[in-house]
């Protein structure tokens, strides 16, 4: 009879929805129990998992209960016979967050396991900080500014907290209170703030400020020439901190992150263009790019890096981390073109990418790719003069006898752009006199014209506009 009574109240209080797991309290036949309390009393158990913490537990009910100190064998703790009811459950050691947990229930006939409980290493005062502990940001040290932020859980004093916060490497910089942030400063402009919306990586808002006393949030800021990629840093904040009561931390803060330059893997090469890229721009001002996850040794990578179709190549290195590859002019038109990069290629540190990497995209036809005039455009300029855009480089004298107008004018075909710098992907027709007023004019290139390769055109290409009336 007794045995069901303990089964009913502890599935019972199962179902009530306890957070606490409930252990029935099973008699062993032949007489006799492991726990003696009834269905006034209740047992309380859980376990430290830093068992060499030498934890007190104590158990409050407004005022403190009882207390017990952990098993240092195995981190855990037990409380017996205490009247069912409400309980506060705190825990206390030395160079540990205090640990507590509100309202557990003890009903009467069961034992209560407040499960494996882990003590924090962040001090009291402390709510959160930025970068996570042992996490890795990363860090463009050509723009960026590494940051540093914490919250507090009151308010604190500023001068102290600034005089025991130190970093290592040591570095120097401005604290920013009453901002907290998730991410380093990246502004691209001078004259940007870093708080303002020109800024990447702008900070949010930690707090309100209405006076000093209040502030509750903080943002160191790295000077540039201490923040350094590739690096592990550490951050503390010394027991000489304390809030605007007095009250100090109870131990020091100190966590650690690394900067890394690249959101990539370790593999992860990014490229322009892409792997699988189609109609690529022939003339490509950025060359081909290849952005690796570390930085590279030059020699190593240029010998263990081949382009096909073989093509007269240079390659340039506008950051450690950034391969470049100019081909000379404009690329192939109608080419699939395969990078590859082979595993010697080696890194600063030495260590080899260790294993093949190669992408591939396909360039786009040889074509024209806009006019001006623009195609059945209105009221054009009857002395204006004609442009034919290419997407890639063109042997003008092809597209002079691929060039026709109707009606028929006489002109000059020429190269855009100056006398000293020649845009050999423009050409220009200029009229040798006015056009018609009030007139259709129709251009066409026929499949004669071509490019730098000798590539032609694989369609001709025809347009009209009207010239404007007197």
């Amino acid at each position: 009879m007794w045995n069901s009574i303990v089964r009913f109240v502890a599935i019972f209080v199962l179902l009530a929805g306890c957070d606490e797991t409930i252990i029935e309290n099973n008699f062993p036949s032949g007489g006799g129990s492991v726990f003696s309390n009834d269905l006034l009393h209740a047992d309380l158990v859980g376990r430290v998992l830093q068992n060499e913490s030498s934890a007190k537990v104590i158990v409050s009910q407004i005022a403190p209960i009882d207390s017990t100190l952990i098993n240092p064998l195995n981190g855990t703790f037990v409380f017996r016979n205490l009247r069912a009811g409400n309980y506060d459950l705190k825990i206390l050691a030395d160079k540990y967050r205090y640990y507590t947990r509100s309202n557990v229930m003890l009903q009467g006939g069961s034992i209560i396991y407040v499960g494996d409980i882990d003590l924090s290493t962040v001090p009291d005062l402390i709510a959160g900080f930025y970068p996570e502990d042992n996490s890795e940001i990363v860090h463009d040290w050509r723009y960026g500014r590494i940051t540093v932020s914490v919250t507090f859980t009151h308010p604190m004093d500023r001068e102290s907290v600034e005089g025991a916060f130190s970093t290592n490497p040591p570095s120097e910089g401005i604290f920013y209170w009453g901002v907290y942030t998730r991410a380093p400063y990246n502004y691209l402009y001078s004259y940007a703030s870093p708080f303002s919306d020109y800024a990447y990586g702008r900070p949010e808002p930690g707090a309100t400020i209405t006076t000093f006393s209040k502030i509750t949030s903080m943002t160191y800021v790295l000077a540039q020439k201490d923040s350094y990629v590739d690096t592990m840093y550490t951050v503390s904040i010394a027991t000489s901190a304390h809030d605007t009561s007095g009250n100090h931390l109870r131990f020091p803060l100190s966590f650690s992150f690394r900067t890394v330059q690249s959101y990539q893997t370790v593999y992860g090469i990014q490229t322009e263009p892409t792997h699988g890229d189609i109609n690529v721009s022939p003339m490509s001002y950025g060359g081909i790019r290849l952005t690796f996850p570390r930085r590279m040794d030059p020699s190593s990578t240029e010998a263990a890096t081949t382009v096909s179709p073989a093509m007269n190549h240079m390659i340039l290195w506008p950051s450690g981390n950034v391969m470049t590859i100019y081909t000379g002019g404009p690329m192939l038109t109608d080419t699939t073109i395969t990078v590859r990069v082979n595993s010697s290629a080696r890194d600063l540190d030495g260590i080899p990418l260790g294993k093949d990497f190669s992408f591939s995209f396909r360039t786009a036809p040889f074509e024209l790719t806009s006019t001006y005039p623009r195609n059945a455009e209105l009221f054009v300029s009857p002395f204006q003069q004609i442009s034919l855009y290419f997407n890639t480089y063109v042997i003008k004298s092809t597209v002079e006898s691929a060039f026709s107008i109707s009606p028929s004018i006489s002109g000059a075909i020429s190269y855009g752009g100056y006398s000293d710098y020649e845009n050999k992907n423009q050409i220009n027709f200029s009229p040798s006199a006015a056009m018609a007023p009030n007139t259709k004019y129709t251009v066409t290139i026929s499949t004669s014209a071509k490019d730098m390769y000798g590539v032609a055109l694989k369609q001709p290409y025809s347009f009209s506009f009207v010239t404007r009336p007197q």
